[in-house]
């Protein structure tokens, strides 16, 4: 073949690289959008094994997408989680550390701006950040657009994210948007709203059963399943109005229910939450990973499905090869961090999962633990926003326990705590038997102490309280628990 052939020969070749090079550039970034919920469990739905709640919605997502049965926070509490979601920080790292802190350290940005030079429109509905726009600028910036929501007392619908999806033009940039639902955050739905019975319910282990607990906890169930709807009807909104094929469905909670042994904790029940995702031709669906991952690495997954890079000083990082089924793992080591809610809980407590095991630093033993939901219920004179919040069953457990040493038992293990606490997740996933004083697992508990304790001091870990603590000295117990002030028994 002559030159002239060989040149007309390789025009063809040429001009097929440039359309495959320009279809490539062209190529429009995928939208996200994100679900939030609010003190949803990670054991609340059928898609996490509880038959009894009917979220068929979410279950349709795990059966389009991938399930992951090990995503953490950084924190059981509301304000400290969804910083660290935005910063890509945990919180000694970003500066919230407690609940209704508001104030980043200096130099820390949050990964929002990141998403906004990338092109995206983002967009906010409900509650995303912590306590509205006057709070959570510190970590969204102006370029985000809030469709409407952000407290707990506002009824919150679709209806203003179906009129922006309408008005969007065709041409508009990539969207990330970010919906926050607080029906599963007290207070719940009135109890005459309920689909199930009380008789129905499933009360968590640990907690003693009485039947008004099961009352509160068909509005919960309520409350989830509300939930589920909304993400049904985003579903819809995202098929009419965005590209499907090119859209991350998202879905995840900022920490456990607000119910013993769970929020405002870091057992398992306090700081896994559900995360479940859906790209089509993307993710494989009806999948499941047990990859550990935490909430410091949405964003810069988001980032990195973008196609940027997020900052290299952040601790988060892009899970997208567990998305995509490509590896199975991520992290090795899981830390979470809990200072208090102001003067309702002061209990610092710290925390490290690696592989199957779990091992807790309750800072303060001497503490008594108390959360809004036992403190507003005993409240005198009882204030009717504390109330709406409150434990509205608390009571029974009380009266119970006059008589009823499991009763007595339950309060006991709620009120007070041990220094350490270990548990194999493997054979104990509730977190049930304390291996801390086992002769027998010495090594292990020794291994994850000293991984906190270095940890606490990577950080500058500062120890600090979030309101004046009460001691369990002088903490009022029934009398048929007197004797009875720690939860840890020797173990064979």
């Amino acid at each position: 073949m002559n030159l002239i052939s060989q040149r007309r020969s390789l025009i063809p070749l040429m001009l097929f690289s440039l359309i495959i090079h320009a279809t490539i550039c062209v190529a429009k970034p995928p939208n996200f959008v994100i679900t939030i919920a609010d003190d949803h469990g990670v054991y609340h739905s059928s898609v996490y094994g509880a038959s009894e709640f009917q979220t068929h919605n979410l279950q349709q997502m795990a059966n389009d997408g991938i399930r992951f049965d090990n995503a953490y926070v950084a924190s059981p509490a509301c304000a400290p989680s969804r910083a660290a979601l935005f910063t890509g920080r945990m919180p000694y790292s970003n500066g919230i550390v407690g609940n209704h802190e508001f104030e980043l350290k200096p130099g820390v940005r949050s990964l929002l701006p990141t998403l906004l030079q990338q092109g995206y429109e983002v967009v906010f509905h409900g509650k995303v950040g912590h306590a509205g726009r006057k709070h959570f600028g510190q970590y969204v910036p102006d370029g985000v657009k809030i469709l409407g929501g952000g407290g707990l007392q506002e009824t919150m619908t679709l209806d203003q994210v179906e009129s922006f999806l309408k008005r969007r033009p065709k041409d508009a940039p990539p969207l990330a948007l970010f919906l926050g639902w607080t029906d599963t955050h007290t207070a719940w739905p009135p109890k005459e709203e309920a689909r199930i019975a009380p008789e129905d319910v499933v009360i968590p282990p640990k907690i003693f059963d009485t039947y008004e607990a099961r009352v509160e906890m068909t509005r919960y169930v309520e409350g989830a399943e509300d939930i589920d709807r909304r993400v049904g009807q985003t579903r819809g909104l995202i098929a009419k109005h965005l590209d499907v094929n090119n859209t991350l469905v998202v879905y995840t909670s900022d920490h456990g229910m607000p119910w013993p042994f769970a929020k405002w904790s870091l057992y398992e029940t306090g700081i896994r939450t559900p995360l479940i995702a859906v790209w089509p031709g993307k993710i494989t669906p009806n999948s499941s990973t047990d990859a550990m991952v935490s909430w410091i690495d949405l964003m810069p997954t988001l980032v990195d499905l973008a196609g940027g890079a997020s900052p290299s000083d952040i601790d988060g990082r892009s899970f997208a090869n567990v998305l995509f089924g490509k590896t199975d793992q991520h992290r090795d080591v899981i830390y979470a961090t809990h200072k208090g809610d102001n003067d309702k809980n002061v209990y610092p407590i710290r925390s490290v999962r690696v592989g199957k095991w779990k091992y807790i630093r309750n800072l303060h033993p001497e503490f008594a633990y108390t959360t809004h939901t036992d403190v507003w219920a005993k409240e005198v004179p009882r204030i009717d926003g504390h109330w709406a919040h409150a434990g509205h069953h608390w009571q029974s457990y009380i009266d119970a326990a006059k008589t009823d040493p499991k009763a007595a038992a339950f309060l006991r293990d709620y009120h007070s705590n041990p220094a350490e606490e270990l548990y194999d997740l493997e054979s104990d996933p509730f977190e049930k038997t304390n291996l801390a004083t086992s002769p027998g697992h010495r090594g292990k508990l020794e291994e994850l102490r000293n991984l906190v304790v270095k940890r606490m001091k990577e950080v500058n870990d500062d120890q600090s309280l979030s309101g004046p603590p009460q001691l369990l000295k002088d903490f009022s117990l029934p009398e048929i628990m007197r004797n009875h002030t720690t939860r840890s028994k020797p173990q064979p």
